[in-house]
């Protein structure tokens, strides 16, 4: 069983010619993706689109000539694999201990992902749904960073953060770098922690670096784009979205009063956040589109509301021109709506609105075919709980109880 991007990898007996080896190659159903060569005897295959959840993918290389001397593929080659059913990991929290679950989204079955001795702070997982970094509060009260593989079993320290906090772990989505947020402990114990910095950790070579040469920016909440060359972070000191440009080293800054809710488009080319603004009819939340390439900043929803609608919890289809915006219908009532926006047409839906609940932090799955969220009731006990919005559905449903849910595909 693979995940919906699992990477292929071939090993050829001797060295081959890379271009007559891939022109041999095929998948079926076709799958767009890219090939990488990490020597001239093993290929990979990295899909660009998510291999869709229960179909079983035929791979297959043709009889041909892969080398000058005579080495070839003498008959078909060919294999089966089938994708797996996807995931939801969530946190539960018991008596200041926290544990991760994991819920198969179309059977319902329920298993935990880690055992109950962690002090789970936050969490999240690998764009490939291989496994899961974790981020828990030590015995110094100090947060380290650990992962889990996604069937469970042992988990494994990434970083040994001391009496420093490092939270906030944010997957790179080629699985191999992890961008968390770091705050220095106080000389002593009576002090404060010093500012958030965002810090890189290499999966790989284990080599752990802040993002910025300069100790004079900070940031939270750092996001990766879809094709993670670029990492977003905000500044609540300057007030603004820092853009880094991975590759180039380039810089980019949005400005942001507040800084509570991001996402990136599918392509990476623009960043959707909300801001604070003043009109006629007083101080409101705005939506705002910000193209990284010509740094234009268009308003797309709240420039001309009467009122405030309290705009949060953003979160950008990863198929379609399509938006999930956190809102509150009635001025009057704190009760926060989940709707489905699409920003050409300045049309949609609502897709969780019962009153007397608050709805948060939508996430897409890979095929852009639903999406999680978390939901409490603001009357009554304290309950928060994990629901599932999945297109053609009239109204989402409850999946456990829980908080912070993230697709383990």
């Amino acid at each position: 069983m693979a995940g919906p991007f699992s990477e292929l990898t071939f090993a050829f007996s001797e060295p081959v010619d890379g271009s007559l080896a891939v022109k041999t190659f095929s998948i079926q159903p076709v799958v767009k993706g890219k090939f990488q060569w990490a020597d001239s005897k093993t290929l990979h295959f990295i899909p660009m689109e998510p291999y869709q959840s229960g179909t079983v993918y035929t791979l297959s290389f043709t009889p041909t000539l892969l080398t000058k001397s005579g080495g070839a593929i003498k008959k078909r080659q060919s294999w089966k694999f089938q994708i797996r059913q996807p995931l939801i990991v969530y946190l539960v929290t018991d008596n200041g201990l926290g544990r991760l679950w994991t819920m198969a989204r179309d059977s319902g079955q329920v298993n935990p992902l880690t055992d109950g001795s962690f002090k789970i702070y936050n969490f999240d997982a690998a764009h490939n749904g291989e496994f899961v970094v974790f981020a828990a509060i030590n015995d110094q009260n100090g947060i380290d960073l650990w992962r889990i593989n996604h069937t469970g079993g042992t988990a494994t320290l990434l970083l040994a953060c001391g009496t420093d906090r490092c939270s906030s772990p944010v997957i790179a989505p080629d699985e191999r770098r992890v961008a968390y947020v770091r705050e220095a402990a106080g000389p002593t114990p009576d002090l404060p922690y010093g500012a958030p910095r965002i810090g890189i950790l290499d999966l790989e070579t284990k080599q752990d670096a802040s993002l910025y040469e300069d100790q004079q920016i900070i940031g939270i909440d750092p996001k990766w784009s879809p094709d993670g060359t670029r990492l977003s972070s905000y500044d609540g000191v300057k007030k603004e979205y820092l853009l880094l440009d991975l590759i180039t080293g380039n810089q980019v800054t949005i400005p942001s009063q507040i800084g509570d809710a991001v996402t990136w488009s599918a392509d990476g080319s623009t960043l959707v956040y909300t801001d604070l603004d003043t009109n006629e009819f007083g101080l409101h939340t705005r939506i705002r589109e910000a193209k990284i390439i010509t740094n234009e900043i268009t308003t797309l929803f709240g420039e001309k509301d009467e009122r405030d609608y309290k705009y949060d919890s953003l979160a950008w289809s990863p198929t379609e021109d399509t938006l999930v915006i956190g809102l509150r219908p009635n001025a009057d009532d704190p009760a926060e709506a989940l709707w489905l926006m699409r920003p050409a047409t300045l049309d949609g839906q609502a897709v969780a609105d019962e009153p007397g609940y608050v709805y948060s932090n939508p996430i897409w799955d890979p095929w852009g075919t639903g999406f999680i969220f978390s939901q409490f009731r603001l009357k009554g006990a304290y309950q928060p709980a994990i629901g599932l919005w999945m297109k053609g559905t009239q109204k989402p449903h409850v999946l456990a109880n829980g908080i912070m849910p993230h697709w383990l595909p």
